[in-house]
């Protein structure tokens, strides 16, 4: 053969291979709740799996938006019949087991499946729904105090020692806010997430075993809302100003804010005073509920289910969990990371991440259901109308259980 026809030939015989390759390749879609530094983060976990996977998945990640925004489309991608393959959703089960979707189950209990033990356990009870696994922990976090070690140290406080229970909190919150001028003793950063944690510490629940009732409305409950009542009448919460706390807090205005272990890193970077975090204070316990999105599986075909199963594995490898933690403040999800020299080096130097880790301990987690959502908003709106004077909380609470019970009878 000619040296002519020898060229031709290799390039026919690598061209045919690459054809072959590309025939074998997988694409997946993938949509994601998380923007930021926490969606860029994801994104470069994505772009390192479509470099680096031996089977030749490739995975069209996309930001679907909101919670609330993502919540919607994957309603209506259900209703459709257009879901993507897998995602990084909120309220993962609704959307997988409640409508008969077991692929994660299946997959983890496979040959190249996952042992429940990888993970913790609230997480994985995070991530249930009638007693089936039907999503994996990713970015997960729990209410924390944010508290300005530089406001407690002008109002006389100890700076290393914030407040542990609620008598605590008023008494330090008053402290700084007679002795500093324009400070605001405490502030709230998702209203609705903080009335739950309250109601557990008050010794509570916030609906009942099996997610059919509310018991938000209960003894425990109004307790709970009065708390949040006396500190608007106290002048050390003002009200109505939520969606801007954690910028007051920036400003160093707050002495403390309850807010997302997530916040760690915006408040690292953004403030330019001495802070800490410590766990939300108690009252008859401590406690908080757990928050964030959920990784999920859609079905599809055999190859992009394994594929997408393949690339959930990766995102929750333990490198993947600490490297999201250390860029974001989100908690690790397993104990592998959590107990990892890496994660040990970034609570001595940054110890601030530490208390959302360490209230994993005592969180909980009610069963999902459909109404949860709306759940949230009658408690932000029976806050508002205790913080405008215009319910007490006992009334308050009660026409939100009234809503949700309708609610949730119509979606039965």
């Amino acid at each position: 053969m000619k040296p002519k026809n020898l060229v031709r030939s290799a390039l026919a015989a690598a061209a045919l291979s690459l054809a072959a390759a590309a025939s074998a390749q997988t694409t997946i879609d993938f949509w994601y709740a998380v923007g930021g530094d926490q969606g860029a983060t994801l994104q470069e976990m994505i772009t390192e799996f479509n470099a680096t996977n031996e089977w030749g998945i490739r995975v069209n990640a996309t930001f679907s938006g909101s919670y609330g925004d993502t919540a919607q489309k994957v309603m209506a991608s259900l209703e459709a019949g257009a879901l993507p393959q897998g995602g990084l959703i909120p309220a993962g089960p609704l959307w997988t087991c409640r409508v008969g979707n077991y692929l994660l189950e299946e997959y983890m209990a496979g040959e190249e499946g996952l042992s429940e033990d990888y993970f913790f356990p609230v997480l994985l009870e995070y991530n249930r729904y009638d007693g089936h696994l039907c999503s994996l922990p990713f970015n997960n976090s729990t209410m924390v105090m944010f508290y300005n070690k530089d406001l407690m140290a002008r109002a006389g406080l100890d700076p290393e020692a914030p407040p542990q229970t609620w008598d605590e909190l008023v008494a330090q919150a008053t402290a700084i806010v007679e002795n500093v001028p324009g400070s605001i003793g405490v502030e709230v950063r998702d209203e609705a997430w903080w009335l739950k944690g309250l109601i557990l510490q008050n010794g509570g629940q916030i609906v009942n075993d099996d997610a059919t009732a509310p018991t938000f409305q209960e003894e425990a409950g109004v307790g709970a809302l009065q708390f949040w009542k006396d500190l608007i009448d106290a002048g050390l919460m003002p009200p109505g100003q939520h969606d801007v706390s954690r910028d007051l807090f920036l400003a160093g205005r707050v002495g403390f804010l309850m807010a997302s272990t997530a916040s760690v890193a915006t408040v690292s970077g953004g403030a330019s005073f001495d802070f800490g975090t410590a766990m939300l204070p108690g009252n008859v316990r401590r406690g908080t509920t757990v928050g964030g999105a959920a990784l999920v599986m859609f079905p599809s075909t055999p190859e992009k289910e394994l594929a997408t199963w393949r690339l959930l594995k990766f995102l929750t490898s333990v490198d993947n969990s600490i490297k999201f933690t250390i860029a974001t403040g989100y908690v690790p999800i397993s104990p592998a990371a959590a107990e990892s020299e890496a994660i040990r080096t970034l609570l001595r130097q940054r110890p601030e991440y530490a208390a959302g880790f360490e209230q994993l301990a005592v969180s909980s987690q009610y069963p999902h259901f459909f109404s949860m959502g709306t759940m949230d908003n009658l408690l932000v709106d029976a806050i508002e109308a205790v913080e405008l004077g215009g319910r007490t909380p006992a009334a308050a609470l009660a026409a939100a259980a009234e809503a949700l019970i309708a609610d949730i009878a119509a979606n039965q």
